[in-house]
């Protein structure tokens, strides 16, 4: 059993119509649509803020990818998508993948 525990929150009405209509949407209560809500807003959260960190030169594509919760191959596309280039060479990178698979 998944240990949960209870937050009582006040939101603003287009927020809370946002909620009713996901959990219309979804065939579901409104706790779940908010907890899906939630999930997704993070994991979007987190992208936006590991693309900025990454693009920065401030970490990793592979640490990005990690924290965000996806593939290292999803991060790179998500990167590609932005706009977001790497200084890394072929070598590089190549030299990077055997040091993972040797580890």
């Amino acid at each position: 059993m998944t240990k949960s525990g209870f937050l009582g929150v006040r939101i603003e009405k287009h927020l809370l119509e946002m909620v009713e209509e996901t959990a219309s949407e979804e065939h579901t209560d409104k706790t779940n649509a908010l907890k899906q809500l939630i999930e997704l807003g993070r994991k979007e959260f987190l992208l936006k803020k590991y693309l900025e960190l990454y693009g920065a030169g401030r970490c990793s594509i592979d640490k990005a990818a990690q924290a965000v919760g996806i593939t290292i191959a999803e991060m790179m596309k998500e990167a590609s998508n932005h706009g977001i280039t790497s200084d890394e060479t072929l070598t590089e990178y190549k030299e990077g993948l055997e040091h993972l698979r040797s580890a």
